[in-house]
């Protein structure tokens, strides 16, 4: 039921004394490495990302520091081209049924081919970047709000208006990817649920296209809502949390 959704649940709870362990080797192994967070909750998100498999997860923690510095670091101040804002409409409005953040994102408007042509790739990814470091902040800010740790937000995912014609853009599925890749290595457990919306017929054909880019962990959080999609959203997300456009009350 949606008040016992394991998702969104405190991952240090509960935890037994082998992977405490593996949290106190984790923090020494990378005691020598500028860190912006060193509380067990940042150390479990490596870990959970690779399965408490330490070596994999100080690997993963290592080269995501190593990012850090290279691509993070130098766009603290960098305001992206007016295209950009203008091409990804998309923010915060409201809070889950467990009281976590939620995103929206209306895809289906992007327009791939003109985004393509219009945009530099590596302004794309620093204002991907920008838009996960601000969710980042959210959930810090959420958790000192609400006086218990808030690790992952709720993303919901407007296809409206999606058609193979407008987004089938080979060279942007290629940016989606990487992108796609960035994501999964650098903001491990920070996507609670991805609820998608208003998706057409076609669109299981085009998630096939996708799927397999993304790790299993990912698409185990997808869930792709039906046609009575704003009744079906209110399991996750209660209606005065909701905006009008999609079934709410606020």
């Amino acid at each position: 039921s949606a008040t016992n959704d394991l998702l969104g649940a405190d991952p240090l709870i509960g935890l037994s004394p082998e992977k405490k362990e593996l949290l106190r080797r984790l923090r020494e192994s990378v005691a020598d490495l500028d860190k912006p967070d060193d509380s067990d909750y940042y150390y479990s998100r490596w870990l959970i990302a690779r399965k408490w498999n330490l070596e994999k997860a100080e690997n993963l923690l290592r080269t995501h520091l190593k990012f850090r510095k290279e691509n993070i670091d130098p766009i603290r101040d960098w305001t992206p081209p007016e295209v950009l804002r203008k091409f990804f409409p998309g923010g915060f409005f409201g809070e889950d049924r467990q009281g976590h953040p939620v995103w929206y994102d209306h895809f289906g408007n992007l327009d791939p081919r003109g985004f393509y042509r219009s945009v530099q790739k590596e302004d794309f990814f620093k204002l991907k970047i920008k838009y996960l470091e601000t969710i980042m902040k959210v959930l810090r800010d959420y958790s000192e709000m609400k006086g218990r740790y808030i690790g992952n937000a709720t993303s919901v995912i407007d296809m409206e208006n999606f058609s193979f014609q407008k987004h089938y853009h080979w060279p942007s599925i290629r940016v989606f990817r990487e992108l796609l890749s960035i994501f999964e290595a650098n903001y491990p457990e920070s996507t609670k649920r991805i609820i998608i919306v208003r998706a057409p017929k076609i669109f299981p054909a085009a998630y096939n296209l996708v799927k397999h880019f993304m790790d299993e962990y990912t698409r185990q959080k997808i869930v792709v809502l039906g046609g009575n999609w704003k009744e079906e959203i209110q399991k996750y997300i209660a209606p005065d949390q909701l905006p009008e456009a999609y079934g709410g009350t606020r």
